[in-house]
């Protein structure tokens, strides 16, 4: 978009290298001692789907136990520095170890069981090791298409991000993959060099990639301003892309308002995902103006369903989404249930619908009376709840959760599955989801997590908005104003009274609600 950022691969190869014939050694090497270089051998073979016997894509980890090896060149798994890091294959793989014994793991989303082997590598040998990797459970066979919807990349890769944006998708399993243009000051991120909208070239191995933008106000180093959310499908940027101290010449007016771009993205037919587990000062107020379309959680850090909960008790109605942020660093991913033939049409239309869940790991089903996520009944009596979690990412318990509240649960055998048979009459009207819950870890690090987008429930002549909930949210967004009228900087009085206006305006819809409920 006018802006060509070199990555920190082109940056390298820009600098002078050592002539031809070049030697680096061992430090011991030019003290005058002999270098041992210990004895090698290679480890080849392909990655196979185990039910069409073709070959796939997928990551890989080849350690001794000690240290991690991988090909020269390879695409891996960042951030540099994660507990465990892996490389990305296509189909097939070859990497020259030392002589040893060591442990191959090869890894395909999660909708694919992980496979492992040992192998022992002989000196001087190459030795040939075939994996064929099972699907866990069939998700796209019951049209349910996974997407990462908040990635990007900075100078911190090790490669070409061309060469990453074409492999990693499709060997992480993603259906979709949204990456997003971002301003912060003149930090160079390297997806900014990619054109907004669909991404067609990149878009040939199984992934969808759309090119989307972040838009973003913040108050401080540390401290979210008005908060983060994300522009999918756009046809072209949404200016000004990030505004106050994080716009392009930096400390720029605090305008407009994050849900006054977000109306400037809809008329364009774009859709808005609010990010980070609802952080921001205008996240309750662009939710009560109808501005979001998704709200996702645990995109950057571990999920807190504090905010979200706020509003489904508010009575708003919220599809569940996820990303990974920086990099695509975990198994973060929101599951869409899509109507016909899969599409990015149709997905974006199922993820607005709320048909979705999210998850870094454990696969989850959820029925109320027959219907699934997004979907609204009537109740006049009790409701039968069957929910199910299958994991091959050790979890803990599966929750089912009525207004906020955990009504039931189901600890996870072995940390593979779990299943919920419940029935619930509920006594106001409101919302009914599924979660996984516990003190499990990914290899990333990061807390195991899922949940549904709720189903909304209906009971004759009750409320269905917590006034409550409401209420603290108003308070928010009264202390959201001080903080704005005392620290924000606006180009001229309109635009400060506009922007307030929007605060002002969500403060009156959740006040009518607070009346009615």
């Amino acid at each position: 978009m006018g802006h060509i950022h070199l990555s920190r691969r082109e940056v390298l190869d820009g600098i002078a290298r050592l002539g031809a014939g070049s030697v680096l050694l061992p430090l011991r090497a030019l003290a005058g001692q002999q270098a041992e270089l210990p004895a090698r051998g290679v480890l080849r073979g392909r990655v196979l789907d185990a039910a069409t016997g073709k070959p796939t894509s997928a990551k890989m980890a080849v350690s001794d136990g000690q240290s991690p090896y991988w090909p020269a060149g390879a695409v891996r798994t960042m951030p540099t520095h994660a507990p465990r890091r892996y490389f990305y294959v296509r189909g097939s793989y070859e990497v020259a170890v030392p002589a040893g014994v060591y442990e191959v793991e090869v890894v395909r989303g999660i909708c694919h069981e992980t496979v492992r082997d040992d192998v022992v590598i002989e000196p001087g040998s190459t030795r040939v090791l075939d994996f064929r990797v099972p699907l866990l459970r069939d998700l796209a066979g019951e049209r349910w298409f996974s997407g990462n919807t908040h990635t990007h990349y900075n100078l911190d890769i090790e490669e070409s991000p061309d060469e990453r944006l074409r492999l990693v998708p499709p060997a992480e399993a993603l259906d979709v993959s949204i990456i997003s243009y971002v301003t912060r000051n003149r930090m160079p991120y390297v997806t900014n060099r990619y054109p907004i909208g669909r991404l067609p070239d990149f878009s040939r191995d199984g992934t969808l990639v759309d090119m989307g933008q972040e838009t973003r106000n913040d108050a401080g180093m540390r401290t979210t301003g008005y908060g983060h959310c994300m522009f999918v499908n756009i046809p072209r940027l949404v200016e000004p892309v990030s505004t106050g101290m994080l716009a392009r010449e930096g400390n720029a007016p605090d305008f407009p308002t994050l849900s006054m771009l977000a109306a400037e993205a809809r008329r364009l037919g774009g859709v808005t995902i609010w990010c980070h587990n609802g952080a921001g000062m205008e996240a309750p107020v662009a939710v009560a103006l109808g501005a979001v379309d998704a709200f996702n959680m645990g995109d950057g850090a571990d999920p807190s369903y504090a905010r979200y909960y706020q509003l489904l008790e508010s009575g708003f109605h919220l599809p569940a989404s996820t990303g990974t942020d920086w990099w695509i660093y975990d198994h973060n991913r929101v599951f869409v249930q899509v109507d016909g033939a899969f599409s990015y049409d149709a997905w974006l239309a199922g993820l607005r619908a709320g048909r979705t869940f999210i998850t870094n790991g454990p696969l989850l089903e959820l029925r109320c009376n027959g219907a699934g996520p997004g979907a609204t009944l009537e109740a006049a009596g009790p409701l039968r709840i069957e929910a199910r979690a299958l994991s091959r990412v050790p979890f803990e318990r599966l929750e089912l959760v009525a207004n906020g509240e955990v009504v039931a649960e189901q600890p996870a055998p072995r940390g593979r599955e779990a299943r919920i048979e419940h029935e619930i009459e509920l006594r106001r009207s409101g919302w009914l989801a599924a979660r996984v819950s516990g003190a499990t870890r990914t290899w990333a690090g990061y807390a195991v997590f899922a949940h549904t987008s709720p189903v909304y429930v209906t009971v004759p002549g009750t409320p269905a908005r917590s006034a409550r909930a409401a209420a603290s949210l108003i308070d928010d967004i009264e202390e959201s104003v001080r903080f704005i009228r005392k620290r924000y900087r606006f180009a001229s009085d309109a635009d400060r009274a506009l922007s307030l206006g929007r605060f002002e305006e969500g403060r009156q819809k959740l006040a009518r609600i607070v009346a009615g409920a």
